[in-house]
């Protein structure tokens, strides 16, 4: 059994649990005071702070033609869960089983039966079970009968917008990536293996690096970023990234990458290596240019306008 996380099919024997419970994809501002509030209830109560999360999305299983691209892999959720100070974060595997299950069935099987359970803390507008029939109400009648007791807490807003995964989603495609970290409470990330590419940053003196990514996660819209790419031992350089399909060297049907140029003298060899890239700021949509010469000309500005913005 893995020490960082449990399948929920093999938690057993677990000490009494104060116990979040979401998705929490993206682990944002709305999903950390849930988890606050997780580690106040576990001292409280003298439990421990745990967090049950699902995977896949349940969207995946139930409707996977309109399941959203995600904020991160669950490798990285799970990390995220542990630094909001969780002491066991539990992974139910989510599918058309799981979802038929009534809220009874869940409660009895899942909270009671299978994890030692002495509070839950949901947002307000949580509901679980067949045909979403569970919610605030239902479990609070059911901590009544079981002896688990039951906080709700309501969205939390940045600048009279509230922290959702949908909502920092739509902005994330839409570029908005500052207005986005106010959300999530931390820059935007991807991480992935550098790979080769064309190597025409290379060429053009600029040599970047390419990041695989997983098709299942949110990538950005098109255009041009300043933000931070952080090596395996975890030295950080200020970064200028790209993500596109390079219309002014591009061939037919050029696939749309993430490349990301390396600042602060950085001379390396990265292939191969997991690369943290974070998006800081916006700088300009994807462009066309008419030659070599005037994207070298505009690479030189966005790099310098990086710069300016980052911290040295």
């Amino acid at each position: 059994m893995n020490a960082v996380y449990k399948q929920l099919t093999e938690a057993t024997g677990l000490p009494p649990l104060a116990l979040a419970l979401g998705v929490f994809d993206g682990v944002h501002l709305g999903h950390r005071a849930l988890l606050n509030a997780a580690v106040e209830e576990a001292m409280r109560l003298d439990a421990i702070p745990a967090a049950l999360t699902f995977d896949p999305h349940p969207a995946r299983a139930l409707s996977p033609a309109r399941a959203p691209l995600l904020l991160g892999t669950l490798p990285e959720r799970i990390e995220s869960l542990r630094a909001c100070g969780v002491q066991e974060v539990l992974v139910a595997a989510f599918d058309r089983e799981m979802a038929a299950q009534t809220p009874e069935i869940f409660i009895q099987q899942v909270l009671i039966g299978r994890l030692n359970t002495k509070a839950i803390i949901i947002g307000e507008d949580f509901r679980f079970g067949c045909d979403r029939k569970g919610d605030v109400a239902y479990l609070r009648a059911a901590g009544e009968r079981f002896g688990f007791e039951v906080r709700a807490l309501s969205p939390v807003f940045v600048g009279g917008v509230p922290a959702r995964s949908t909502t920092i989603r739509q902005m994330l495609s839409g570029g908005q990536v500052a207005e986005a970290s106010r959300l999530l409470g931390r820059d935007y990330s991807l991480r992935g293996e550098v790979v080769h590419g064309r190597k025409l940053g290379r060429t053009l003196g600029f040599p970047t690096a390419n990041i695989a990514r997983d098709p299942q996660i949110l990538v950005p819209a098109d255009g041009v970023y300043a933000g931070y790419a952080t090596l395996e031992n975890g030295a950080r350089y200020r970064t200028a990234i790209s993500v596109g399909t390079n219309p002014t060297v591009a061939l037919t049907d050029s696939p749309r990458t993430v490349e990301a140029y390396l600042m602060d003298g950085f001379d390396g060899d990265l292939y191969g290596q997991i690369l943290d890239i974070s998006f800081a700021h916006f700088l300009r949509p994807t462009l066309k240019f008419d030659g070599l010469d005037a994207l070298i000309t505009q690479m030189r500005l966005d790099v310098r306008e990086a710069e300016s913005l980052l911290d040295s």
